[in-house]
């Protein structure tokens, strides 16, 4: 007639501790993480900037290479101030860049463009990943309540036992008062666990940055699909820097453009010794004839291209080693995660179910008891944590191979 009760209480107990949980936090909307991602994509300051980039250097673009001023300016010669003789004269001169220095500038600013595509396309995939974890961490943070809040109602049961038991006189007061301290102990951690989740919460909403209180659904997945571990030729990583690469080929040919003669055209109006209007022109070319620090800065530029081709071998590198190790270390956790799940969570489950009849039918000591149950609360904490680190390397794998 005993047991009953136990187990009502048991489970109220666990009803009120998951309220209690949530209690404080306001109202909160449950979100999926592609609505969560599709949220933070239109908040995230970063990402306009990039926005912006691109628009500006697609004007430049489209403005290409500004012409020089155009001058106008008086003239006169053979004159004296007594009387009026002489040439004066009214003058417009204008010089041109031939087409093909315009063109090599537009293509200058159309990789620029490029360029800030790139890292616009970078920076969201960075965004992808905060938020993705953020997400995570914060599905991690809830199911540790139910798992505290689960441990808390397995120490309740014991010390509803030893108490029954010590009032009978079947046993004395140590199980009783060991019962009562790992309660404490389990109430405790249920604080931290609720301090854990609020942080979790509030971290999540920074990255959507809305008016609205958004928490995530479900529980941590467990995708069995394959996470490519080798770096995809779209990897956002390596192409920004292959965009700046073919910005710095781009700028040796404005860099050789500077060498081509200029187009230097005038026309003017005239008043020569009384007559009017006489008119006059002048054509011809700008050549730069001392051409040393040209050929420095085009050099220079070359060396530009040399850098940017020497930072890419370098990066494909280092994202060689990165993507190595966290395939390994995820092929690993999935290991881990497998074994925990199939074989070692049945047996805890059976010896949880088992251990606390067990105690009430004196074939075990409430020591044995007690150490069954810590063996129980910990293999849980130890899938949990191992199903959040599988989460964790998945993201970061998808990210940096840009899967």
């Amino acid at each position: 007639m005993k047991k009953r009760p136990f187990n009502i209480k048991s489970w109220l107990l666990l009803a009120l501790l998951c309220a209690a949980a949530t209690w404080g936090n306001g109202q909160t909307q449950a979100i999926s993480l592609e609505g969560a991602l599709e949220i933070a994509r239109k908040n995230y300051t970063g990402l306009e900037s990039d926005r912006l980039a691109v628009e500006q250097q697609n004007k430049l673009a489209e403005a290409g290479l500004a012409q020089q001023p155009t001058q106008l300016f008086l003239t006169g010669e053979e004159f004296n101030f007594g009387d009026q003789s002489g040439v004066h004269s009214l003058n417009l001169q204008q010089n041109f860049y031939l087409p093909k220095a315009d063109n090599a500038q537009r293509e200058y600013y159309r990789q620029g463009a490029n360029v800030a595509q790139k890292q616009l396309a970078l920076t969201d995939r960075e965004l992808e990943r905060a938020v993705s974890q953020a997400y995570h961490q914060l599905q991690f943070a809830k199911q540790e309540q139910l798992l505290a809040a689960e441990n808390l109602a397995l120490y309740n049961d014991f010390l509803v036992v030893t108490t029954a038991q010590m009032e009978t006189g079947e046993s004395g007061k140590i199980p009783q008062l060991a019962a009562r301290s790992r309660l404490g102990q389990a109430q405790l951690e249920q604080e931290y666990a609720l301090e854990k989740y609020q942080i979790a919460l509030s971290l999540f909403n920074q990255w959507l940055r809305t008016d609205a209180q958004f928490d995530v659904e479900g529980r941590l997945p467990l995708e069995q699909g394959i996470v490519a571990d080798s770096i995809q030729p779209d990897n956002p990583h390596m192409q920004l820097l292959i965009a700046q690469r073919e910005q710095a080929q781009a700028n040796v040919a404005t860099r050789e453009a500077q060498l081509l003669p200029q187009i230097n055209s005038g026309a003017r109006l005239q008043n020569a010794f009384g007559e009017f209007p006489l008119f006059g022109y002048q054509l011809g070319v700008n050549v730069p004839l001392f051409k040393k620090a040209y050929r420095g800065q085009i050099e220079a530029a070359e060396l530009g291209v040399k850098v940017q081709e020497a930072v890419i071998l370098t990066e494909q590198q280092r994202l060689e080693r990165t993507v190595s190790e966290l395939s390994f270390r995820l092929g690993h956790q999935a290991h881990i995660l497998e074994y925990l799940q199939n074989d070692l969570l049945p047996i805890v489950n059976e010896q949880s179910g088992a251990n606390l009849q067990a105690y009430r039918e004196g074939e075990v000591e409430y020591l044995e008891y007690l150490d069954g149950l810590e063996q129980v609360v910990k293999v849980k904490q130890q899938i949990l944590e191992a199903l959040y680190n599988f989460n964790v390397l998945r993201v970061e794998l998808s990210y940096w191979t840009g899967n």
